[in-house]
């Protein structure tokens, strides 16, 4: 049964709070556990090989494309109605306008590190730009409803309810955002074909009558529309052979802090909500669901303490204005230390996400003994 205006809104109101809980809570509790395992670190056996202890967020790749599939962007996939919604990816993870994007054949999905969680981008406001005098691009009244549509005050228009259950049934409010224009006819311009469509603040509606049920509500192809216009970095539209490299381009590879000789490699090592698999003696290693350099966000790097001038054996001996380097997609980003603490297992606020760009460094203190967290934070260096 189609629900009414008033249990829309409060269903819509309720979804979306039932979804930020959600990705708060997930996020939380990998940052919880991350403080566990460095405590420990120093105690965990010997690794000769890193890999993921559980299916959620691990790298695929699709052949179909050659690009891969990760982390937080694929739980968000999954989630959220997997390859009928999102269709093939079409490039890699890339920044764009300070944010890690990706595009999909029907969406932009975009890591937001600050709240923490992945949104869907607007193509479709990005389609609609320019078309506001259209008629069916125009505010609409209650007053004039149509028998079978439920009217969305928020955006000023309504929706059949062929379009609505899909909706529905599909993510809503998450996935594909609120009405931004009424149905109408319209062609289909890969296929010459005209469609009944409807447009979404992150999708197109298309309805195929030719199809059998159940798949008659399409979604146009915005990912693909908007790349062909787009000017994006040539490597993150090139295939790649191995979904091992998923994010390579965009995440910490190294770090550097000049002036008391750390100087480690740094490898994302799992995305696990259970543990994080940690290497032993090799490198420092990097949280993919923390965030990334020149973007917003808490970027989060750990690493052991107690082997003799490797890793973050020297971390201790930093000072505040330290220069801190840290290489991401063959860039060095600089940083300033402006905060150093010794905390205890419990003090976890170091690990929230922050509403601007911080460098949280994080090793076991004092050696031998490992009782403490030493945290390290910077931030960018004003140029």
């Amino acid at each position: 049964m189609i629900q009414q205006p008033r249990q829309i809104v409060l269903q819509l109101h309720s979804e979306r709070v039932n979804y930020l809980k959600n990705q708060v809570e997930a996020s939380l509790k990998p940052y919880r556990l991350l403080v566990f395992v460095t405590l420990l670190g120093a105690f965990l056996a010997p690794q000769s090989q890193v890999s993921a202890n559980t299916q959620a967020g691990m790298p695929l790749l699709f052949p179909e494309t050659g690009h891969t599939l990760a982390y937080s962007f694929r739980e968000f996939f999954e989630q959220q109605g997997g390859l009928p919604i999102f269709g093939l990816p079409l490039t890699e993870v890339f920044v764009e306008n300070g944010l890690p994007v990706q595009y999909f054949e029907r969406a932009r999905l975009e890591w937001h590190a600050q709240l923490p969680g992945v949104e869907g981008g607007h193509l479709g406001r990005w389609a609609a730009l320019g078309r506001e005098r259209e008629l069916p691009f125009q505010p609409q009244t209650a007053q004039n409803l149509k028998p079978g549509f439920t009217f969305f005050a928020e955006s000023s228009h309504s929706v059949n309810e062929v379009f609505l259950r899909f909706w529905q049934e599909n993510g809503g409010l998450t996935t594909f955002g609120y009405p931004i224009s009424a149905e109408f006819t319209e062609e289909n311009s890969a296929e010459a074909k005209s469609y009944t469509v409807q447009y979404f603040e992150r999708a197109r509606f298309e309805y195929h009558p030719e199809n059998p049920g159940g798949k008659r509500v399409l979604l146009g192809h915005l990912g693909r529309e908007y790349l062909a216009k787009a000017q994006i970095p040539e490597w993150a539209s090139q295939p790649v052979i191995s979904a091992k490299w998923a994010w390579d381009d965009i995440r910490p590879t190294r770090v550097r802090i000049p002036r008391i000789g750390v100087d480690t490699g740094v490898v994302e090592t799992g995305f696990s909500y259970k543990e994080w698999d940690v290497p032993r003696y090799t490198a420092a290693h990097y949280w993919p669901v923390s965030a990334f350099p020149n973007t917003v966000g808490n970027i989060i790097i750990s690493g052991h303490v107690g082997y003799k001038d490797i890793i973050f054996n020297h971390l201790p001996e930093v000072q505040i204005g330290d220069e801190i380097f840290v290489t991401a997609s063959d860039q060095n980003w600089r940083y300033l230390v402006k905060e150093v603490h010794t905390l205890t297992p419990d003090e976890i606020w170091v690990m929230n996400p922050t509403p601007t760009e911080t460098l949280t460094l994080i090793t076991c203190v004092p050696i031998g003994v490992y009782s403490h967290r030493l945290v390290v934070r910077a931030v960018p260096a004003q140029e």
